[in-house]
């Protein structure tokens, strides 16, 4: 019985040598995130994925707004596409003692519980995919029905009463942005009865998924006339898929509009692209909106809905020269502005 007692003590003893030294750790760490004379804040970012280009350019558009301030330190965390590792990605970063937590969603259904619980502790601003409720500090956006409205609209204008069969690439099943794009399209080529979706396919977001799904279905059948992409990476990739079969006739519309070789703006102004919408990461916004917070501004929007526009190869180059202001002010970005 003693001989017990003492293995029990022993092992309790154990225990609490390893919460000293772990409760230790992370004071230090947090100490050292903080031990600058300049750092105010420590901020978050758990990203859903660092394959996508447009999550690319979200980070990069925060890594650049983040350089006009010199008390703040961010962390960054990427899941890889995986909702698991995002949640723990999301743990790791409020056991680290962030002062606000900035979140790309992987999965909005089941990072709902993940998100509600983070902002219990730190304030959060969620991007691009909403969470369900209200339990965060700041959502921001694109309006994604819209975006599909216009795409819808601009199959119209591109066929001119002519018969169109057209192929649809989503990028996930039953992902909110998806939906939602897919649903502004539909209800704009709806009352149009010389247009028609043939097939929808799903890309995966991924350049390589899209061209190998398009050849599969251009292979079936070449009777093609428009591809509306959820993105312009699916979107080249969908072209790539023509090219190699030599089908030269299919208009290809994309959306997120990104600068840059291969981004939205290029695609277009080579005439790879017939049509692309530009889609804020809303990095900057982000950013923006995660100071005024933690700096206790007076009225913080809960939701910011970003602009987008139209992007054709008649108003491209203007676009690229900036006279469309594709660096927005912020009192634009901040409501719901419909695509011209």
């Amino acid at each position: 019985m003693i001989g017990k007692l003492k293995f029990n003590f022993v092992i309790f003893l154990s225990l609490s040598i390893i919460f000293v030294i772990l409760f230790s750790l992370i004071t230090i760490e947090n100490n050292r995130m903080k031990n600058s004379d300049t750092v105010e804040y420590v901020i978050g970012m758990s990203q859903a994925n660092l394959y996508e280009p447009w999550r690319i350019s979200m980070n990069e558009e925060i890594v650049n707004e983040a350089k006009k301030y010199k008390n703040i330190r961010i962390i960054y965390k990427d899941a890889g596409g995986d909702t698991n590792k995002q949640k723990k990605d999301i743990d790791e970063l409020l056991d680290s003692g962030v002062d606000l937590l900035i979140v790309s969603i992987n999965d909005s259904e089941k990072l709902t519980p993940e998100v509600s619980k983070a902002y219990k502790a730190v304030p959060v601003v969620v991007l691009d995919r909403a969470v369900e409720g209200y339990n965060y500090s700041v959502y921001i956006g694109p309006d994604n029905e819209n975006i599909g409205k216009e795409a819808g609209r601009m199959v119209v204008d591109l066929m001119e009463n002519n018969e169109g069969r057209v192929v649809e690439v989503q990028g996930l099943l039953n992902s909110h942005p998806d939906i939602d794009r897919s649903k502004g399209f539909r209800e704009a080529i709806k009352q149009y009865s010389n247009i028609k979706i043939v097939r929808t396919v799903i890309g995966e977001w991924q350049k390589d998924e899209a061209e190998d799904k398009i050849t599969e279905v251009l292979k079936e059948d070449k009777n093609i006339d428009v591809i509306f992409a959820h993105s312009d990476y699916m979107a080249l990739g969908a072209y790539k898929a023509a090219y190699k079969l030599g089908i030269h006739n299919i208009k290809i519309i994309g959306v997120d509009g990104l600068t840059g070789e291969n981004g939205g703006l290029d695609l277009v102004s080579r005439g790879i692209l017939d049509g692309t919408f530009t889609c804020s990461t809303g990095g900057k916004e982000a950013l923006e909106c995660a100071l005024n917070i933690l700096n206790k501004k007076n009225k913080i929007q809960k939701k910011i809905i970003l602009k987008s526009d139209k992007i054709t190869k008649n108003n491209v180059n203007e676009y690229l020269n900036n006279k469309f202001k594709y660096l927005r002010d912020n009192s634009k970005s901040q409501k719901i502005i419909s695509i011209p």
